[in-house]
């Protein structure tokens, strides 16, 4: 299994799909299956305008039990959103599910340089910071900011890699797929 989890706008699902057409395994993005729990279960306690980390921690029931099917069935996927560190900890610790996982983020980075650079590419797939005023997005990237921090110290803790874009994205989007593409076929080769 694949896990690519880290802090909203820093291109997890670009570089997902980058990583699916380099070695040939799909991905599934958590962002619509979040909003279809929200939207068609109503009953799922998940409030999809909370942190990043309470998001993940409501996710993380249905995700588990996702990719651990997947397992079971013998699907490899790349699963791409909210999670967290120890999620992947958990997974490999508990469960003995072979993961190559990376957290992405921006903590080094300044507020008003991360919202110039969102507002200087906007219009790809899922671009819903358009619609978000610069106030509304300032706050969610001073979350982002705090969110990469914490990303940053549990990959730390639990031995996971951490990639910070902040200075620069294609560098960052290169680096990510580089590790993972290839902690991916090493353990096929030793499959």
């Amino acid at each position: 299994m694949i896990i690519l989890g880290g802090t909203s706008r820093t291109g997890k699902g670009l570089i997902s799909q980058a990583l699916m057409k380099l070695i040939e395994v799909p991905y599934i993005s958590i962002d619509p299956l979040k909003m279809a729990l929200v939207r068609s279960v109503p009953t799922y306690q998940l409030n999809p305008d909370g942190t990043s980390v309470s998001v993940s921690e409501e996710l993380w029931p249905f995700i588990s039990t996702l990719i651990l099917n997947c397992v079971e069935t013998g699907v490899e996927y790349i699963v791409e959103g909210e999670m967290l560190p120890k999620h992947v900890h958990e997974l490999s610790e508990n469960h003995g599910v072979s993961v190559d996982a990376c957290f992405v983020g921006y903590k080094d980075i300044s507020a008003d340089e991360k919202v110039a650079q969102i507002r200087k590419h906007t219009g790809h797939p899922n671009d819903w910071t358009s619609g978000v005023s610069d106030a509304e997005l300032y706050a969610l990237i001073e979350e982002g900011i705090q969110y990469s921090e914490y990303l940053s110290r549990e990959c730390h803790t639990y031995g996971i890699r951490y990639i910070d874009f902040s200075t620069n994205f294609d560098e960052g989007k290169t680096e990510t797929l580089a590790y993972l593409a290839a902690r991916f076929q090493a353990r096929h080769q030793t499959n």
